[in-house]
């Protein structure tokens, strides 16, 4: 959910897909169902620049685990797992330097050294140091074939930050890439 943050910021339907529909009264029916959010997805290729799984525990406490593409080439994929909460049937959180430090991360396809995670998480903290800890909020509204993510930090909806959204099954084959 949140990662549109990077992929805006780092960067500068098919027939498994669940079709666009008005949002329900619980934005996560899809991942409840085991679905996934891919965000700006490629179809044809089956691929997203960011795919996102949400788990909800006992105490109704929620996680995103979102891997995206943070650099296309060399190709960095960022991993991470953020707390967040449901309200007003959006997906809010804050994303904050403590996430951006236990982020992980692969470039063309290996393990990023440890030299390699420092350099690019200081460099998402230097980019990303304006958005870091406001309340981020998401919502999804139908647009065609597709939903369209939308985005609100503190209260003010930033348009510049909407992306193409579909929700994908587990086993449809995506997968992050450019």
């Amino acid at each position: 959910m949140l990662i549109r943050l990077f992929g805006g910021a780092a960067l500068a339907l098919g027939l498994l897909a669940s079709p666009a529909s008005a949002q329900t009264d619980d934005i996560l029916a899809p991942a409840r169902a085991g679905q996934l959010q891919c965000f700006e997805p490629n179809v044809a290729n089956k691929t997203c620049q960011a795919l996102d799984a949400y788990t909800v525990g006992a105490d109704g406490a929620v996680q995103n685990a979102t891997q995206a593409v943070i650099s296309p080439a060399p190709l960095i994929v960022m991993r991470m797992v953020l707390n967040v909460t449901i309200r007003d049937n959006a997906i809010c959180g804050p994303l904050t330097t403590a996430d951006i430090n236990a982020a992980t991360f692969t470039v063309d396809g290996n393990p990023a050294s440890a030299e390699q995670t420092a350099q690019i998480q200081n460099a998402m903290r230097n980019q990303l140091g304006p958005m870091l800890n406001l309340e981020t909020c998401l919502t999804l509204r139908p647009d065609g074939d597709t939903m369209r993510a939308e985005t609100a930090l503190n209260g003010v909806g930033r348009p510049d930050m909407a992306q193409r959204m579909i929700w994908v099954g587990a086993n449809d084959g995506y997968r992050v890439a450019p």
